[in-house]
């Protein structure tokens, strides 16, 4: 169903949805005060809230949703990200925690792989990259159905798959929770870091 970028942001994500299935359950599991935070495939900036102004950067292809974004949340930083070089625009080792929600079921596996090297290079040592995507369920026909017809994202996996994207990139995950969201989405939310930086926080100094 495709809507344009301003119906997209007051129907699929208004301040209440996105405070209770997206902001509170990432809330619960990591501490954000004074993390920099890279909101990968940032949308139309609903996700910004999240964090402090001074701490936040959105990066999105679509240009007319970064300059939605920019109008409703004129604090915040978001940028235009070139996803056929698939550069992200940050430092080496900058980045406490990349946001991934609700991205990568829009986005095949082969330009993926090529992302998570990129996520590897921003990251800080210890940092993580924190996803949240509607997942199949195999005894959740119903849901199922509903997405594959309803969303816009093609790429829709199990949760497992979605793991195993991260894990054949050198990503050591952990699933912190399964939950529904609106009586009809299954969703997934989990942790991903790399396997080097992690062996670089535990290297003597």
């Amino acid at each position: 169903m495709f809507l344009s970028p301003r119906m997209y942001h007051w129907i699929v994500r208004p301040k209440w949805l996105t405070q209770k299935y997206i902001h509170s359950h990432i809330k619960n599991h990591f501490p954000l005060e004074n993390k920099i935070i890279l909101d990968f495939g940032s949308g139309t900036g609903a996700n910004c809230g999240i964090s402090n102004p001074e701490y936040y950067l959105g990066i999105e292809p679509n240009l007319e949703r970064v300059n939605l974004a920019k109008m409703l949340y004129p604090g915040y930083r978001f940028k235009v990200f070139d996803a056929d070089t698939g550069r992200i625009p940050a430092e080496n080792d900058s980045v406490d925690y990349i946001f991934i929600v609700a991205v990568l079921h829009h986005i095949p596996d082969d330009p993926i792989k090529d992302y998570l090297l990129e996520f590897e290079r921003v990251l800080k040592p210890g940092g993580k990259v924190i996803v949240m995507e509607p997942c199949l369920c195999e005894k959740k026909k119903f849901s199922n159905w509903f997405m594959n017809r309803f969303d816009d994202g093609k790429y829709i996996r199990n949760g497992e798959s979605y793991l195993n994207l991260f894990q054949a990139g050198r990503f050591e995950c952990q699933v912190l929770k399964r939950f529904k969201k609106c009586f009809i989405y299954n969703e997934i939310l989990f942790d991903a870091r790399p396997i080097i930086k992690a062996e670089e926080t535990i290297l003597p100094v």
